[in-house]
């Protein structure tokens, strides 16, 4: 009974790490070893960092680590989901390009039949205007 009084109390004032100094238990799930798994429930992969603009990328070389196909968006159903790095920082982008899906599917088939593709160091991302405002995007050869 007396433990839950000082949970009470410990909960009120917001303080964990007085909780585990006392009981000496962590009660996370973590400290349990249970951990979020880095997937969706239709099993794909979930890239958990910060999510960047495309366009805010654009003619800056990044280190492409991974993506995943067919994500559905408010925008639309297949986009693809990239993984890259930049300055030291994790971070992704949701694209539709048909180059850029394009590219990237060319090198999951490569990796599938053997070779070693990702991560593509010094990648740049290039952008191409057309008529009414409208762009794409691509990857710089």
């Amino acid at each position: 009974m007396v433990l839950a009084s000082y949970w009470g109390w410990c909960k009120h004032g917001d303080c964990r790490h007085l909780w585990n100094v006392i009981t000496d238990n962590d009660m996370s799930f973590a400290s349990k070893g249970i951990k979020q798994r880095a997937t969706t429930k239709d099993g794909k992969k979930y890239f958990d960092v910060p999510e960047a603009r495309l366009m805010d990328i654009v003619n800056i070389p990044v280190t492409i680590l991974d993506f995943v196909e067919g994500i559905k968006t408010k925008q639309g159903d297949d986009r693809y989901c990239v993984l890259f790095e930049i300055g030291g920082e994790e971070k992704k982008f949701i694209t539709n390009s048909y180059n850029i899906k394009d590219v990237l599917d060319q090198a999951r088939q490569a990796e599938k039949e053997g070779q070693k593709i990702f991560p593509v160091e010094n990648t740049v991302i290039k952008r191409r205007a057309f008529a009414e405002g409208r762009c794409t995007y691509y990857f710089e050869e």
